[in-house]
């Protein structure tokens, strides 16, 4: 744990103008950190925009309605935040996640403070702040708004609310605890909306969406006496079902319904021809190493990682880890 309060308050207060980024593919935890941030630093006075490297995905553009999250894709000239007084990077502490964002970084590495709650780290700044026993990087977020005595609107709310039940598995991960709820009832009295921001995540699926979780789950295979299951998502069983790349978000969680699953692992193909890949870990098996070994991260209960292709010679070693780690409880 590596929480500086005063160093990181300073830190603000001295910053006029800030931008705020996370890593590329961004989830429910980057989206709301960053959403969240943007509203509590706004509340005190500050110029703040959020620039990731890649555009929000079209399943996730609900949370952001004012459109402020901004993308090097978009348009956006890395030259424009140059003057930028501090560049705050949210919930990665790795230059792989990064994307095309880790030039900008790299370039102003003195002004960059990073908040995460991921056990892994680069060496992308000399300032961190960071608690990997935190559920979600929204929780640590929210925190800082209460340091900053910053009132919770439904805007920080909602997002806060959607990074915080996303990265607990909606309150089922061990991370879960009596004050992730007691976090999660102020946001809700703030205006965040439980049954609207669920529709929002689990109820928007597309048929393709649905077809292509079919195709996943019918071709998984289970090894070490059903302990490990492993799926693999190829670029024609996306192009065959009809689904979109970004429908693969989740689909190794799903396989944990598989009863004596211990372990899950799934491999998907990229349109560059990389392979991302995902562990999930509910036994003696640290997912976080097991990625690590495979220049990824994250933590012990989930993690990932990007592989060159080809495919098959991927999968082979990741495969080939995954039962090393299995037999030898690494």
């Amino acid at each position: 744990m590596r929480l500086d309060w005063r160093g990181l308050l300073d830190l603000l207060d001295a910053a006029g103008t800030m931008v705020l980024t996370s890593h590329v593919r961004p989830d429910c935890d980057a989206l709301g950190s960053e959403l969240g941030m943007l509203g509590i630093l706004e509340a005190v006075g500050k110029n703040v925009r959020i620039v990731n490297a890649q555009a929000t995905p079209a399943t996730l553009r609900w949370i952001d309605p004012r459109q402020r999250i901004e993308s090097l894709a978009g348009g956006v000239d890395p030259a424009s935040l140059a003057a930028t007084d501090l560049f705050i990077v949210l919930d990665t502490s790795a230059w792989a996640q990064l994307g095309a964002m880790g030039d900008v970084i790299r370039a102003h590495r003195d002004r960059v403070v990073v908040v995460d709650h991921h056990v892994s780290e680069d060496d992308l700044s000399d300032r961190w702040f960071k608690d990997p026993t935190a559920e979600a990087t929204a929780r640590i977020v929210a925190e800082i708004g209460l340091r900053l005595k910053v009132p919770l609107t439904e805007a920080i709310a909602t997002p806060l609310y959607a990074g915080l039940s996303t990265d607990t598995g909606g309150f089922r991960f061990p991370s879960t605890s009596g004050e992730t709820f007691r976090v999660a009832s102020r946001l809700v009295d703030a205006g965040a909306s439980p049954p609207a921001i669920y529709r929002e995540l689990f109820e928007q699926d597309t048929i393709g969406r649905l077809h292509l979780v079919g195709r996943t789950l019918a071709g998984a295979r289970v090894s070490h006496g059903g302990s490990v299951i492993t799926s693999v998502v190829r670029l024609a069983d996306i192009r065959d079902a009809g689904a979109l790349p970004s429908d693969t978000e989740d689909l190794v969680n799903l396989t944990l319904a598989v009863k004596g699953t211990a372990l899950a692992v799934i491999l998907i193909e990229q349109p560059d021809g990389r392979v991302k890949v995902s562990f999930r870990s509910r036994s003696h098996v640290d997912a976080s190493a097991l990625a690590a070994t495979f220049g990824g991260g994250g933590h012990r209960a989930a993690a990932g990682t990007i592989l060159p292709g080809p495919f098959d010679e991927a999968f082979a070693r990741v495969t080939a880890a995954v039962d090393a780690a299995w037999r030898t409880g690494a």
